[in-house]
């Protein structure tokens, strides 16, 4: 796809203009710029979803291109249905073998030479569509795209009607990334993904044979899936190449060499316009005007802007005392228990993540934490304790303002709070806006400002970086670094994690593990203790079950063996009676080629059920 001049208006607000760029066969592209800046309409642009109003846009007429928005579906098939039809043309291909195959047992056509020989060569062109469009390997994938993604094998036969909203969107990203489009385009496909299941999106970008665009505020999935950075800012468009970390180098140098190009230029415009005053009406008034023309034609060099971003800092009251909370045995149940008896200690300055899967019982713990939630067990706070608690579910007065909102839970002057909105980019008219019109970035921001007048010294953030772009991210981790009280948090960024915590709370089934140390190097620990506990399982078997494990594997091995054989003497039979299929003299005798078409059909579906039976042994 060939990108030229492009420009994109909202009535008479300019979005962007003058984008050039090409994409390439196999380009890993991530886009990257502030909120609202633009970068889900150029994707949709691109899609063919959205009109643009100035420059061109060339796309290879049989390019196929899938889209994953953040729209939630309303399907009343099964979720194994709605992904099934991404193989749409290869199950049709499949009907139509079923058509060959009864039409080559026809008497008729059997009696019919010549219908019976294009029987036959249609046969085989569909088989051999059938094969290269992965006929016998498609169900294999989609199962291993849905359990990547973080679905249950009990979860492929629910409607997706009855769906969460995170597990419909990732219904589409399944879907699309099982079309294998040949430009995969991609705004938040980290959203609702668990740690596991962003891993195994990297890995599978990593290795996609195609080309794909994708919006990210993820820096760690950026680092690991592109090799390209398109940046959308000041209405302009940049292009560099390499990683996210790789951009950040790049783009501070390209903003370091504007910075000194603008400055370098103002002070020649400066020199030329003071010559102008000065001899404009003189004896040199003939220099002046051709240097006052040269000025006219001059094209002025842009520092660029500072980048839109929050910029505020957690200031606490007063300091907590050393011990700040003391969990013994708390429990939690909703029908099946979510927490078992957990017990911890916070000390002051602890900077604790919380991690674990989905529906581990993070936020259940958090919320416990706020008091938010009732529960089993005790939790002693400790000295001067003040909490201050930032939930995923923001709430705001519908019928408020946002200066309003801020004032209702801090009384303090007006100018003073719009000072403190100001820093987290409420300016001009915005402290106006209602809340119930405000963007998912916007609700984060106020919530945020709310929480900054509360002044707490125990802070417990349950995903404070949802909605936030990557630069307000940055300004969050300069803020919470700086905090001089205890934070524990939830996040699904590796990148904010490993930038922040000293210490993780790790939830599964219930039980909470603390682990000292990076995220980076838990993720490390725990996939050697994998490979350790693996060992651990093969050495505490008994000889007898060692040898009847052992026996057992090296019988499926035997049977796949067999059955490998087997379907080469088959495909070696099915390759001989297609040349005497198309030998004319076959006709000859009637019953003989119908016996032959019979014993063809038997040899093709053998086939088929062999494939079945391999690839279960494979899996």
């Amino acid at each position: 796809m060939v990108i030229r001049e492009l420009g994109k208006y909202y009535a008479d607000e300019l979005v962007f203009q003058g984008l050039s760029a090409a994409i390439a066969e196999k380009d890993h592209i991530g886009l990257v710029g502030a909120n609202g800046i633009g970068k889900t309409t150029l994707l949709r642009i691109l899609a063919g979803r959205e009109s643009y109003d100035e420059g061109v846009l060339e796309q290879p007429k049989a390019q196929k291109i899938g889209f994953l928005e953040q729209v939630v579906l309303d399907e009343t098939s099964t979720l194994a249905e709605y992904l099934e039809r991404a193989f749409t043309p290869l199950l049709k291909t499949a009907e139509q073998l079923q058509r060959a195959e009864r039409e080559l047992s026809d008497k008729d056509v059997i009696a019919d030479a010549e219908r019976l020989d294009q029987a036959m060569q249609n046969y085989a062109a569909l088989q051999q569509r059938f094969e290269t469009m992965g006929g016998y390997d498609y169900r294999a994938r989609l199962r291993n795209t849905c359990f990547g993604l973080g679905f249950a094998e009990d979860e492929l036969n629910k409607p997706v009607r009855i769906l969460s909203g995170g597990q419909k969107i990732r219904a589409q990203l399944a879907r699309v990334l099982l079309e294998e489009p040949d430009l995969l385009l991609l705004d938040e496909p980290t959203n609702h993904l668990d740690v596991d299941a962003i891993e195994w999106l990297e890995s599978y970008l990593q290795s996609y044979p195609r080309a794909f665009v994708v919006v990210s505020h993820d820096r760690f999935f950026l680092d690991k899936a592109v090799f390209r950075i398109w940046e959308l800012r000041d209405r302009r468009f940049f292009q560099y190449r390499g990683n996210y970390s790789s951009y950040a180098v790049q783009r501070r140098e390209r903003d370091a060499q504007m910075e000194e190009d603008a400055q370098r230029q103002q002070e020649e415009i400066a020199k030329i316009e003071g010559f102008i005053r000065k001899f404009g009406a003189g004896t040199r008034a003939r220099q002046a005007k051709s240097l006052a023309k040269r000025l006219e034609k001059i094209e002025r060099v842009d520092a660029p802007s500072d980048t839109p971003a929050i910029g505020f800092s957690f200031r606490p009251r007063r300091q907590s005392g050393y011990r700040v909370a003391e969990l013994t045995e708390v429990s939690k149940s909703f029908d099946e228990p979510v927490l078992k008896k957990v017990s911890a200690e916070v000390v002051r300055g602890d900077r604790i993540a919380l991690v674990g899967p989905n529906g581990s019982g993070k936020t259940t713990l958090l919320r416990i934490l706020a008091d938010q939630l009732s529960y089993e067990g005790r939790i002693r706070l400790g000295v001067g304790v003040h909490r201050g608690y930032f939930s995923q579910e923001i709430r705001f007065t519908e019928s408020h303002s946002v200066l309003e909102e801020l004032y209702e839970t801090h009384r303090m002057e007006l100018g003073q709070l719009r000072s403190v909105l100001a820093r987290f980019q409420f300016r001009g008219e915005d402290v106006f806006k209602p809340t119930n019109i405000l963007s998912g970035g916007e609700s984060n921001r106020l919530a945020l400002a709310q929480l900054l007048l509360q002044r707490p010294n125990f802070l417990l953030l349950d995903e404070p970086t949802n909605h936030l772009d990557i630069y307000a991210r940055e300004a969050l981790e300069d803020a919470l670094r700086e905090f001089g009280g205890t934070l524990i948090f939830v996040s699904h960024d590796r990148y904010f994690i490993d930038a922040l915590a000293s210490k993780l709370w790790v939830l599964d089934d219930g039980c909470l593990e603390v682990f000292s140390g990076k995220y980076s190097e838990y993720r490390s620990l725990q996939q050697e203790r994998k490979q350790d506990e693996k060992e651990k399982r093969r050495n505490r078997q008994t000889p007898v079950v060692r040898r009847a494990s052992s026996n057992a594997q090296a019988k499926q091995e035997q049977m796949r063996d067999s059955l490998e054989e087997d379907i080469l003497a088959l495909e070696q039979e099915k390759d001989r009676m297609e040349v005497l299929l198309g030998d004319t003299e076959v006709y000859q005798d009637p019953e003989k080629s119908r016996e032959l078409v019979r014993d063809y059909e038997r040899v093709q579906r053998q086939l088929s059920e062999y494939y079945e039976q391999w690839e279960e042994l494979v899996e």
